[in-house]
């Protein structure tokens, strides 16, 4: 809310507008659940990731995807509870262990747990938080709701940022980091770090709690606004035109393929 995700820059995406993008953002969630296959699923996960490099750069894009990779690495530890029943791919004497239908599913949602991510990351790192404030609010969706939105989206990107930032302190506060075996103890040394992390969530809640109020939230009186969006015309109609055919064009394409 007081801190942004945003990263500056002057690429299509970053140009496009907030209305029209978070209309092509939903539309693209919808869009992952309708691909018919890996292959199809894979190939629009790499077009948005494309579209991350070329937006926020390498970086960036490599740091929110290291983000999610425990959540990734968690669903790969539980993936043989995932299909009893199937074709046996992996199998320890007579017990078999991953199944193919375990392994497809364990594809399946990882493919679109990173498209959705990065699409969501995306939209709420090339675009300002008065922009996503207004865009909700140009939908007519209720003040509070617009507030709770933007808050719960700006934090999927910025809690990468926390993460790398905690880890780099604490290894300056090591005598010599390079002497410290790590691999000894690959999950104890994560410990620290995601006590660190709470504490850091827990020392934002007065800061998020003021700026939502700030921001008006549960108050009834009607509201005021220093910034608006632009009305658009001819500009806005293309821009939703585009975020209504590109996902078209996409599923037409997948399903066509398939």
């Amino acid at each position: 809310m007081k801190s942004s995700s945003y990263v500056a820059g002057n690429g299509i995406y970053h140009r496009f507008d907030a209305r029209a993008k978070g209309v092509f953002t939903v539309l693209m969630i919808v869009v992952f659940f309708l691909m018919p296959d890996l292959a199809s699923l894979y190939a629009l996960v790499a077009a948005v990731l494309v579209l991350a490099a070329l937006e926020i750069g390498p970086a960036k894009m490599c740091a929110d995807i290291a983000m999610i990779a425990p959540m990734i690495a968690v669903m790969f530890i539980f993936m043989p509870l995932g299909s009893r029943n199937g074709d046996p791919l992996v199998c320890i004497a007579s017990f078999t262990l991953v199944t193919r239908q375990a392994l497809d599913g364990f594809l399946t949602v990882t493919g679109r747990f990173v498209g959705i991510s990065m699409v969501c990351s995306l939209m709420m790192q090339t675009t300002r938080g008065y922009e996503v404030m207004a865009a909700l609010s140009w939908f007519r969706l209720p003040e509070s709701a617009s507030v709770v939105i933007s808050l719960a989206m700006r934090f999927i990107p910025d809690m990468a940022v926390t993460f790398r930032q905690i880890r780099e302190s604490q290894r300056l506060r090591l005598p010599d980091p390079q002497a410290v075996n790590v691999r000894r103890r690959p999950f104890a040394s994560i410990f620290p770090t995601l006590v660190s992390m709470i504490v850091s969530a827990l020392r934002t809640i007065p800061v998020s709690a003021a700026a939502i109020d700030l921001r008006g939230y549960g108050r009834r009186n009607p509201r005021t606004r220093y910034r608006r969006l632009e009305s658009g015309g001819l500009r806005l109609a293309i821009h939703f035109l585009f975020a209504f055919l590109v996902p078209a064009v996409l599923t037409a394409v997948a399903l066509m393929t398939a």
